[in-house]
């Protein structure tokens, strides 16, 4: 079994996305294949910084649009060069997703406070959507 790992640069826009895609497919007709994405470039950074400013008592409003607009731009560019692509399906995901940030973003803000499993389960956010949107692309 081969093991791929691909950084955040890898998965930083559709056309690197589509690369990805093309080489996990490739690998896959050789043999088993394990994959390790992780989230596009930036993503983990706003994730970071949202947490942050929320203890800080800090709008992490930017933070929040800026990551939202790079899933947004990456899944247009997808579902643009993919017949096939669940664009509806995965914008549904992202936004769920979001919504469940700033869910938990809120509540940081009422504790003063961020408890690390709670730091961990948003930090890791951004590597669950890619891999969501890495089997919509896989499955198109």
């Amino acid at each position: 079994m081969r093991v791929l790992k691909f950084g955040g640069t890898s998965v930083a826009n559709a056309e690197r996305f589509l690369r990805v895609a093309d080489i996990l497919e490739s690998n896959a007709r050789q043999g088993q294949v394990a994959t390790v994405l992780s989230a596009p470039a930036k993503i983990t950074n706003h994730l970071v910084a949202m947490i942050e400013k929320t203890i800080g008592g800090q709008d992490a409003l930017p933070n929040i649009s800026d990551a939202e607009r790079i899933f947004s731009d990456l899944l247009a560019g997808l579902a643009s060069a993919q017949p096939g692509f669940p664009l509806a399906r995965l914008k549904m995901v992202v936004e769920q997703e979001f919504a469940q940030i700033k869910h938990v973003l809120h509540g940081i803000s009422l504790l003063g406070q961020c408890p690390d499993s709670i730091n961990a389960a948003l930090i890791c956010r951004g590597e669950k959507m890619s891999i969501a949107i890495m089997a919509g692309l896989l499955e198109a």
